[in-house]
């Protein structure tokens, strides 16, 4: 029942790619919004999966790479994306079942952008910044141990000591828990299906903070887990009966593959910082502007 001019989904979705490539994170919170309020779509289980769809694209085109890379650590995501399976199954279940009005889904997903707008504000401290450069450090230092170029490097390897899983790289090694990996992708898979999200927004601290894994294998690995709970949920979507439109959803991932191509090449004029202050501006302003008269004034009654 919503009538477009053809370029304005097109138009978003390039921004969402754009923004997604270059800060990597907030892809989905955009689609999302886009869908929500730019659109005017008024059913929320259809802006779900059509959010999600956007989400799987940047996945489909990065895992491929990464793994011609060697930089994706395949029991890791595996693992992770054996848990997204049933947070995703879970998650989408749930949302259509309990979160079908679009009052209910609009508050809930207010409360989580305004979560994001915080820790992109968190991300421009020169506290994080500071232990993100110590990161990109060790991560370049272990690059530079490997001394082979990356296609020829040997790949990610792992040795199971059940419950625990050792991932050996160049050497060096990184003991991660069976039942966190699994565990912590079923939450995260059951937050983004139930809120029509990508999730890489929390796999990747998990990794590179909780983990400790570098950041040459952080972005693949994330990318693949995010990939399996993504499909997995919009596929539960369609099995539940959920509509989408797939005329909408064509244009829109024209644009994000457009933005997708763009970003590494505007973001070399732009100054990360700037953009990433000014998207937790947008997603706060947005949080609040879902939260307020959908959860705190029905509270209060207004």
């Amino acid at each position: 029942g919503v009538t477009l001019p053809v370029l304005l989904p097109v138009a978003w979705a390039v921004f969402v790619g754009l923004v997604f490539s270059t800060v990597g994170a907030a892809g989905g919170i955009l689609a999302a919004v886009g869908h929500l309020t730019v659109f005017g779509m008024t059913d929320a289980n259809t802006v779900k999966p059509m959010s999600q769809l956007l989400v799987i694209v940047s996945p489909l085109v990065a895992v491929p790479a990464y793994w011609r890379q060697r930089r994706l650590v395949l029991a890791v995501a595996l693992l992770i994306g054996t848990g997204s399976v049933a947070g995703a199954l879970l998650g989408s279940w749930y949302s259509k079942t309990h979160l079908a009005t679009m009052q209910q889904y609009r508050a809930l997903f207010g409360l989580l952008t305004l979560a994001i707008a915080l820790r992109l504000v968190w991300e421009t401290t020169r506290r994080f910044r500071s232990r993100h450069a110590r990161l990109r450090e060790a991560s370049a230092a272990f690059e530079e141990s490997r001394r082979t170029p990356a296609h020829t490097a040997p790949a990610p390897g792992t040795v199971w000591h059940f419950p625990r899983l050792d991932v050996v790289l160049s050497g060096h090694v990184f003991p991660c828990a069976v039942p966190s990996l699994v565990g912590t992708g079923a939450a995260v898979a059951f937050v983004s299906a139930a809120l029509g999200v990508g999730g890489g927004f929390l796999l990747v601290p998990y990794l590179a903070s909780w983990l400790g894994l570098p950041m040459f294998v952080v972005a693949g690995t994330s990318a693949l887990a995010v990939l399996v709970a993504s499909v997995t949920s919009v596929a539960n979507y369609l099995y539940l009966g959920v509509r989408v439109d797939w005329a909408l959803a064509g244009l829109e991932l024209t644009g994000v593959v457009v933005g997708s191509l763009l970003g590494p090449w505007l973001s070399q004029y732009l100054r990360e910082r700037w953009l990433r202050l000014a998207l937790a501006a947008v997603l706060g302003y947005i949080g609040v502007a879902y939260v307020v008269p959908d959860w705190l004034g029905r509270w209060l009654g207004a």
